[in-house]
């Protein structure tokens, strides 16, 4: 029995995908189609589409797509690797969140016995609370630093401007129903990484405990109003196709 094959369209519909984000995986070498038609139309193989469900739940984890290339490209130990690393994450911000649990519930047992919390029991539930936050004390202290440099204030401003301006073109795209991967909303996504890359002072650790933010306490609210939900979901779509990672 001769092997399923999709056509790029019919890839895409199945998936949820835009043809353009598969031509752009192609392209970009991250998934070419095994064939190809007499016209020159792209034909996916099983084996293609397997490789596709591995990009997608790679993506998923946050994984850059150059990463993801260069996973799936070598042998399983580089996967793996890479897996690993992601997962080292996870268990570490599940653990901070274990330990602020415990820290939130020994004051909620103080407060209803109606006795004072301890200096030490409030200490070591800000240090909690610090190590759950999005950002390391590390990055706090650096921010911290930034801060009280000359001409910092100014600079707020303007990574507040930019990205209001970018935030309201998205918009327009949005209710245009512009597809993420159009050249017009993959430039916007571009100037958007650039002026956050500008803010975390160059650290993509930094940059990744913004988003991380932005995710956890909803884009409104971390962003102070710049972003609204569809616009992180049109930048996240955007993100996905290629750009930005």
């Amino acid at each position: 029995m001769d092997e399923r094959c999709w056509k790029v369209g019919d890839l895409a519909a199945a998936t949820g995908l835009t043809v353009r984000a598969l031509h752009h995986f192609d392209q970009i070498g991250l998934l070419r189609p095994t064939q190809r038609s007499p016209a020159g139309h792209r034909i996916y193989s099983s084996d293609d589409v397997r490789r596709l469900y591995r990009v997608l739940a790679l993506r998923q984890l946050g994984m850059p797509l150059d990463l993801i290339a260069r996973s799936l490209d070598g042998d399983a130990k580089n996967l793996g690797s890479a897996v690993r690393a992601q997962l080292s994450h996870v268990e570490q911000h599940i653990e901070t969140r274990h330990q602020l649990r415990a820290r939130l519930l020994a004051l909620l047992r103080a407060i209803e016995e109606a006795t004072e919390p301890s200096i030490d029991q409030l200490i070591e539930t800000m240090e909690a609370m610090m190590q759950a936050s999005h950002f390391t004390p590390e990055q706090l202290a650096q921010a911290k630093q930034r801060h009280q440099e000359a001409g910092f204030a100014e600079r707020f401003a303007e990574w507040q401007r930019l990205g209001a301006e970018i935030a309201g073109d998205i918009t327009t795209h949005v209710e245009r129903g512009t597809d993420p991967a159009d050249p017009a909303a993959q430039e916007l996504a571009r100037r958007w990484t650039e002026v956050m890359r500008d803010m975390a002072g160059g650290d993509r650790s930094v940059l990744s405990s913004i988003y991380a933010k932005i995710e956890g306490k909803g884009p409104e609210t971390a962003t102070r109003g710049v972003l609204t939900p569809q616009v992180w979901d049109y930048l996240k779509r955007a993100f996905a196709v290629g750009f930005g990672a």
